[in-house]
C-alpha cells in the first residue's frame, strides 16, 4: 500500500510540474524562430604564401599592378596604410594592399554560393619589414572549397592560383649584381 501511495504522490507531483512548465510557456510569447545556417569549415586550410620581393615596395607594386592588367584582371587598386597611418600620426613602414579580380570569374564561384562575395575580390599584401626587405603576402585559394561549400565546375579557384603563383616571377630580377667590398679580403 505504501509503494502505491508513493507512486501516485509522484505522478501527481509530476502532473502538477507539467501544468507549471506549461503555464510559464503559455504566459510568454513565443520569440520567432531565426533560421540560423550552421557552417563546418575548417580554417586551418587558409594558407598563406610569403616570399620576398626583388624590389622595394612601390617597384613591387608597380609590377604585380602590370602583372595582373596584363593577365585581364580588374580593379588592380591600392590600399596605402603607411599613408594613411601617416594621417593619423601614426609611424609606419610601407604597407600595401592591392585588391584586384576578374567578375565573370569570382562570379562563377558567386552563382555557387555568394557568401564567397566576401572573399572577394582577390588580395595581396606588399610590405617593408625592419631590415628593409619586401615581402609578398596573399591567400592560397584552395580554403574556398571547403568553407563555402563549393564545387568550382569551371576551374575557377585553380585559375586563381595559377595567377598567383606568377607573383613572384613578377618580382623577381633575373639580374642581380653583387658588391665587391674594397679590401683585401682575397688575398
Amino acid at each position: 500500500m505504501k509503494k502505491i501511495s508513493l507512486v501516485l504522490s509522484l505522478l501527481l507531483m509530476m502532473s502538477a510540474c507539467k501544468k507549471t512548465v506549461k503555464k510559464n510557456t503559455e504566459s510568454k510569447p513565443e520569440k520567432p524562430k531565426v533560421e540560423a545556417v550552421e557552417r563546418k569549415a575548417d580554417h586551418s586550410k587558409t594558407k598563406f604564401v610569403l616570399f620576398r620581393s626583388d624590389y622595394g615596395p612601390k617597384k613591387t607594386y608597380r609590377k604585380l599592378k602590370s602583372y595582373l592588367e596584363d593577365k585581364g584582371m580588374y580593379y588592380p587598386h591600392i590600399v596605402d596604410h603607411e599613408t594613411a597611418a601617416k594621417n593619423a600620426n601614426v609611424e609606419l613602414r610601407p604597407v600595401y594592399l592591392m585588391i584586384f579580380g576578374n567578375p565573370k570569374m569570382g562570379g562563377y564561384l558567386m552563382q555557387e554560393n555568394p557568401e564567397v562575395g566576401i572573399e572577394l575580390p582577390m588580395k595581396v599584401l606588399i610590405y617593408k619589414d625592419a631590415e628593409g626587405r619586401t615581402w609578398v603576402m596573399y591567400k592560397d585559394m584552395n580554403y574556398l572549397k571547403d568553407l563555402y561549400f563549393l564545387k568550382d565546375p569551371n576551374g575557377v579557384i585553380e585559375k586563381m592560383n595559377q595567377l598567383q603563383e606568377g607573383f613572384r616571377q613578377a618580382v623577381y630580377n633575373p639580374i642581380k649584381t653583387t658588391q665587391i667590398k674594397d679590401g683585401n679580403e682575397d688575398e
